[in-house]
């Protein structure tokens, strides 16, 4: 298992020096030659890659007592091979820019001056000031919404309450109305009472007066 892993080892270091030693070199390339240099470049990250997934096959199959010290030296040669990626596609985005503008891109991009590279920096931290204010604006924003939307859902628990106690209180009106209404009846049946015995008792009298008269006649 070790010399396997010794040999994708070399591999790897071999495809690593490769594009390491041709970013070095290809500043001092122009045209068709560049371009073969960074083909080159791309073929060693990905036989370097291809060697480093073999590594982590073999390392997989160790017991596990012994695959941390083989884990350490495959996440360091991730990193090395993550910047020589790095390089890699700026490399490759500056051949493009190249390609698309030409010479004149090549020439402005060297004619940059410090003053010019502290304004984009300036420039930059003022639109990550901005990003932050925006974010924070919409935080704020959200939270008041969410307090709103609160605000809303209490005005309506109110209004509900409200509305039931008005129905309450109109349904207790008109109970109360149906009292009046039966009290005046029962006012009006007791006065008929009264002088139903009125007339009851002066019959009562008079019949009276009739049988004494009758009888003393």
């Amino acid at each position: 298992m070790s010399d396997s892993f010794n040999t994708y080892e070399n591999d790897f270091q071999l495809a690593l020096q490769e594009a390491k030693s041709k970013i070095a070199q290809i500043e001092s390339v122009e045209g068709e030659q560049r371009k073969t240099y960074l083909k080159s470049i791309e073929a060693a990250n990905d036989e370097a890659l291809e060697v480093l997934d073999q590594m982590s096959i073999e390392v997989q199959n160790l017991p596990s007592n012994q695959r941390s010290s083989y884990n350490t030296k495959i996440r360091q040669y991730k990193q090395q091979i993550d910047e020589t990626k790095k390089k890699y596609n700026q490399l490759s985005d500056s051949q493009d820019k190249h390609d698309l503008f030409g010479s004149r891109y090549r020439d402005e991009e060297e004619n940059i001056g410090d003053s010019q590279r502290k304004q984009l920096l300036n420039n930059h931290s003022s639109l990550e000031r901005s990003s932050q204010r925006l974010q924070d604006s919409q935080r704020i924003a959200l939270e008041t919404e969410s307090i709103g939307g609160n605000i809303l859902n209490d005005l309506r628990s109110q209004r509900e309450q409200i509305s039931g106690a008005r129905n309450t209180l109109m349904q207790a009106d008109s109970y109360v109305d149906k009292s009046i209404q039966t009290l005046k009846s029962m006012g009006r049946r007791l006065t008929a009472n009264k002088y139903i015995s009125y007339g009851i008792i002066g019959v009562l009298i008079l019949l009276i007066f009739l049988v004494l008269f009758s009888k003393f006649r």
